[in-house]
């Protein structure tokens, strides 16, 4: 025998050793023993039963696996292994990873024929071609990848494929992926075929349906083909490199598993599409990542992330995430999170967040959380909660909230719930406090005023006017507060504060009118009611104008109040008064 077969024969024995020793060893979910007892029981209850028992976890695609099927299974001190071929049958497949064990769909067979495998200059070169066990049909967009160089091929209409190994380890691992086909594995000893299996990599697998980066019109737009069936094939299947860099996603150092890829640092020139981030990323343009980012992310246009991000994104235009965010997004114009929100969302229009919400969101226009917000909301138009808000929403115009459990601070604010506090011109609220006052006090002969909000507290929007031909003509507006409290099924008291301007022929100077009301309420029947109470009243006047003439000529409050004074002006611009309001309430 020649020395060179010798050392392969020796290799090749050392390698089937090892193999079944460690394999002997290994801690394998697969071989725990255990036992279930179940008749007619939803297959999902017996895998939930399984998972508590073995603690770890299934991950499968539910339309895949029907969860709802009834069925017995009745098996003592068997393997996880066992257990799952009486209840699934042939037509999966499982993999285990770090405390789980993946349910992978596929009841049909590939087969690897190899046609070359030896070294053409630096490289080493691997071809060859997949077919169906069952018809011999060979298959078209499989994907061949070999582990440890981390470089993968999909197969041609034919079913070949071809592999440009460059510094590969001296055993080749060539493993074969194609929806609704089982894996397979072959490992390869120089130009030697040795066996069918698998080995330890420094790959994993990562739970979900990453899938739905690639179906957005980002996706589509930015990812190609070829790209969306390999990460189709691999599913959740993951390695860790250090570095990884791209021109665009088809142009890479990787080539097609940039998607299935998690890196320390990504640089992509102008964009990429990769598996997953764990330190830095930059891009001129884009970046679209399949999986988590646990980094920072920045792109001069958009940054999208199929999974969560743990960190920072920063983008010129718009940011998107999948999953949760636990950190910061800042944009020029745009933040989704499809998840949870623990963190600041900062953009100069829209922030949104379609479940729950632990943090801050500002935007110049619109805030939105679909789930419960517990945090602020502040934005320069409208912020919207779709359900709970525990926190505060500040707005300059809007703001709604399903149930309000915290505080709205808008012009208007809307609430579907009788909690909570708001401030604003006009309150609105589930069986709240809606009124339309028209009333006649010392300085005003007629005062209308909207009031809205709740028990708790409401605001006042008024105005009034006094007109008689003997005097001068007086024209007021202002806003207020008050609360109704309850004396009795018909009577209530009303405490209201108020601020008012009154007009009194020219805007030469600033008279306003501070007011404290307290009315009687009692209702004559639904809808109509009297009120009648005193009222203590601040009365100011300055020239807006320190340098221009004083032309006042108003004496319209003297008048009116000079009976009721207890603070009089004594030409210091400052005069009180105990006054007086009747009038009638509506709604």
């Amino acid at each position: 025998m020649p020395i060179n077969s010798k050392f392969t024969f020796v290799q090749v024995l050392f390698l089937l050793i090892s193999s079944a020793f460690f394999g002997a060893h290994a801690q394998s979910i697969l071989d725990t023993e255990m036992s279930i007892d179940a008749d007619k029981k939803p297959l999902g209850h017996i895998l939930d039963l399984m998972e508590q028992k073995g603690n770890f976890r299934f991950a499968y695609y539910s339309k895949l696996v029907v969860k709802d099927s009834a069925v017995t299974i009745h098996s003592k001190e068997s393997t996880i292994k066992d257990v799952l071929d009486q209840l699934l049958g042939n037509k999966y497949e499982y993999k285990e990873s770090k405390g789980f064990i993946i349910l992978r769909y596929a009841p049909l067979e590939l087969a690897l024929v190899l046609e070359k495998n030896n070294v053409v200059g630096d490289h080493q070169v691997v071809s060859g071609y997949i077919m169906d066990v069952k018809t011999s049909k060979r298959i078209e967009n499989a994907s061949v990848y070999e582990k440890n160089a981390l470089q993968s091929t999909l197969t041609d209409k034919e079913g070949g494929f071809e592999l440009k190994l460059k510094n590969v380890p001296e055993t080749i691992e060539l493993t074969v992926v194609k929806e609704n086909y089982k894996t397979i594995t072959t490992i390869f000893l120089s130009e030697v075929k040795i066996q069918m299996g698998s080995r330890k990599s420094n790959s994993d697998y990562v739970d979900g349906d990453f899938s739905a980066v690639e179906r957005t019109g980002i996706g589509r737009f930015f990812i190609s083909s070829k790209q969306k069936i390999q990460s189709l094939n691999l599913g959740g299947f993951i390695s860790e490199v250090p570095v990884q860099a791209s021109i665009i996603p088809s142009l890479s150092t990787r080539g097609m598993m940039n998607s299935q890829l998690n890196s320390s640092f990504s640089l992509n020139l102008l964009g990429g599409y990769t598996g997953g981030v764990r330190g830095l990323e930059m891009a001129g343009l884009y970046n679209i990542t399949r999986m988590n980012a646990n980094a920072l992310q920045m792109a001069g246009i958009f940054n999208t992330v199929g999974g969560s991000v743990n960190g920072v994104q920063l983008a010129g235009i718009y940011n998107n995430v999948f999953g949760d965010l636990n950190g910061l997004q800042m944009s020029g114009i745009h933040n989704s999170i499809k998840g949870s929100q623990n963190g600041l969302q900062l953009t100069g229009i829209y922030n949104s967040v379609q479940k729950d919400s632990k943090g801050m969101q500002m935007s110049a226009i619109y805030n939105t959380v679909k789930g419960t917000q517990n945090g602020l909301q502040i934005s320069g138009i409208y912020n919207s909660g779709s359900g709970i808000v525990r926190g505060a929403q500040i707005a300059g115009v809007l703001n709604y909230a399903k149930e309000l459990d915290g505080f709205q601070f808008g012009l208007i604010n809307i609430t579907d719930s009788p909690s909570g506090y708001s401030m604003g011109l006009l309150n609105f609220k589930k069986n709240g406090y809606k009124k339309i006052s028209i009333t006649s006090n010392e300085i005003s002969d007629i005062n209308v005023a909207v009031k809205t909000g709740d028990n708790k507290l409401y605001t006042i929007l008024m105005a009034g006017r006094s007109e008689r031909s003997d005097e001068e003509k007086m024209t007021s507006f202002g806003i207020g507060f008050g609360t109704n409290i309850l004396l009795g099924k018909r009577f209530t008291y009303n405490p209201e504060i108020s601020s008012q301007y009154l007009y009194l022929g020219n805007w030469d100077r600033y008279n306003s009118l501070s007011k404290f009301d307290s009315p009687f309420t009692f209702r004559i029947f639904k809808g109509f009611a009297i009120s009648a109470g005193p009222s203590f009243n601040i009365y100011t006047s300055e020239k807006r104008d320190k340098n221009a003439p004083d032309n006042n000529t108003s004496t319209f409050v003297q008048d009116r109040t000079k009976r009721y004074n207890v603070i009089k002006d004594n030409n210091k611009g400052i005069t009180g008064w105990v006054g007086w309001s009747f009038g009638v309430t509506l709604f």
